[in-house]
């Protein structure tokens, strides 16, 4: 008797599945860490049948359909770039159905948490749409606050294995994901091996910012927390005030820019580092203090001692590392302060690694090409220069994929900026562009704009930026060709004889 599974598409096979069973890792992990805290309350009830059913489902559609051929490299691109909007939107709903909140409000929470922005609307104000109170962070079921930080832990590794994964494979090209020819050599023998590596340098990471931080003042539940949001540069926190939380703690706010800056480092040069590994690193360590040091010089020298130097540390840090922690209003900061933040956050960190932005990496290609230019201009176009940023030859295609990307962030980051101005009355220049590059670097530093209060209209704009960003636009610009090109190729083999339908 032949079984009844149904032959479909390949993305049609797998793009549900993969998006069920991403919303529902953070849900399940939610529930575990609050059973084991003692929080057995509906809320939890809520999200463990939630994150059951949606394991169950995409069991369930694995089994009763096969795909009519493997899956293609440029499809899993697609795959992975729906993957990031339905995952957020799944993993919304039983945040909506168990806070009773608007959905808009639970998505926006869900975007900003896998995308590792952390910009947040649960700040104790009402939606304006529906006249609904949105509950500050405090406020919260344990659950829903311990479900904020694992979408943001999760988001973060996701996205590292991601990259490296599409590039091994050679499935992203290499300006996606700023790195030149060569750079993604193998961790380990094999891919498989490599990933397990990743995690297992990832969880060791986590379990020792958890300790500095319990060790630094914090309880074990905010040390755990904060570990997470800090490693993925996700910048969540369980507190509305963010590490303002712990303001006079000076260990804690060490801790946490040692742990933002860790978390934007390039995770190869990390495993290698720890490793013992020879490796031609990147140059991006060095690159990113050096950043910093820029940065904190920068803007001391513009704010003029109106804020404390470990505060301004602590925000270059942040901004840079794209992580997002404050730890004091940035509403009412000198707005000199606020472009140069403005400025680290669109550089953002280190390729290969959680952090947003362009990546120090591209920065890095593009200085370099203006010297090398530079040089050919004085010295004649006959003059041999040689291209290598961190050890690696940089052609001269490279530096023009990285300049296109350069290009589209700015484009965005402007777009971005004047909504925000046209949408949120009584906004100005310098706050709309701190907002805009804010989610479109999946920052998550705020100057007042983000909140409950927000309308639809901009919470979408957000919503949207963060979107591109994490994926670095070039990925939602090839995925409607790569999808026009999949169902072609599937017509072709349909009209060659090749039949879909139950077997």
């Amino acid at each position: 008797m032949k079984s009844l599974r149904f032959t479909v598409h390949p993305l049609v096979k797998y793009m549900l599945p993969l998006s069920l069973v991403a919303a529902a890792a953070p849900l399940l992990l939610a529930t575990v860490w609050s059973l084991l805290v003692g929080e057995t309350d509906e809320y939890v009830l809520c999200l463990t049948i939630y994150s059951l059913v949606y394991s169950l489902i995409a069991l369930i559609w694995l089994t009763v359909t096969k795909p009519t051929r493997p899956v293609k490299i440029g499809e899993t691109l697609v795959l992975v770039a729906f993957a990031w909007i339905l995952t957020p939107l799944l993993s919304a709903i039983p945040i909506h159905c168990a806070l009773g909140i608007p959905f808009i409000d639970a998505w926006f929470e869900s975007v900003s948490g896998f995308t590792t922005t952390g910009l947040s609307v649960f700040n104790g104000a009402v939606d304006p749409d529906y006249n609904v109170y949105i509950p500050s962070v405090e406020e919260l079921p344990f659950v829903i606050t311990t479900w904020r930080a694992v979408t943001q832990w999760l988001g973060g590794f996701g996205i590292v294995v991601m990259f490296y994964v599409f590039a091994r494979l050679g499935g992203l090209p290499a300006h996606l994901v700023g790195f030149a020819e060569g750079r993604f050599e193998r961790l380990e023998p094999s891919i498989a091996h490599s990933v397990r590596a990743l995690f297992g340098l990832y969880v060791a990471l986590t379990f020792f910012f958890t300790v500095l931080f319990y060790v630094s003042g914090m309880p074990a539940n905010d040390a755990l927390y904060h570990a997470l949001t800090a490693l993925s540069t996700g910048g969540f926190s369980s507190h509305s005030y963010s590490l303002g939380y712990y303001r006079t703690a000076i260990a804690v706010l060490l801790a946490a820019v040692l742990a933002m800056s860790i978390g934007a480092w390039n995770y190869a040069d990390l495993y290698a580092l720890l490793k013992g590994i020879p490796r031609k690193m990147s140059g991006e360590i060095n690159a990113y203090i050096g950043v910093v040091a820029i940065g904190l010089v920068l803007s001391l020298v513009l704010v003029s001692g109106r804020l404390p130097v470990l505060d301004i540390l602590f925000y270059v840090v942040s901004a840079l590392s794209t992580t997002g922690f404050q730890v004091s209003s940035l509403s009412h900061a000198p707005a000199a302060l606020k472009y140069v933040l403005v400025l680290l956050m669109f550089v953002g960190g280190s390729a290969f690694s959680t952090a947003g932005g362009v990546k120090l990496y591209r920065v890095m290609v593009l200085a370099k090409s203006v010297k090398w230019s530079s040089a050919r201009i004085i010295y004649g176009s006959d003059y041999y220069v040689a291209r290598k940023v961190g050890g690696t030859i940089v052609s001269e295609e490279e530096i023009v994929k990285v300049a296109s990307v350069f290009f589209l962030f700015a484009i965005l980051q402007a777009v971005g900026a004047l909504l925000l101005l046209h949408l949120v009355p009584g906004t100005n220049l310098v706050d709309a562009l701190f907002e805009a590059t804010s989610a479109l670097c999946t920052v998550g530093l705020s100057v007042g704009i983000t909140g409950a209060n927000l309308h639809m209209a901009p919470k979408l704009v957000l919503m949207a930026l963060m979107t591109l960003g994490r994926l670095e636009i070039h990925t939602f610009i090839l995925v409607p060709v790569l999808i026009v090109h999949s169902i072609r190729e599937e017509v072709h083999h349909l009209a060659h004889g090749r039949y879909v339908g139950l077997s």
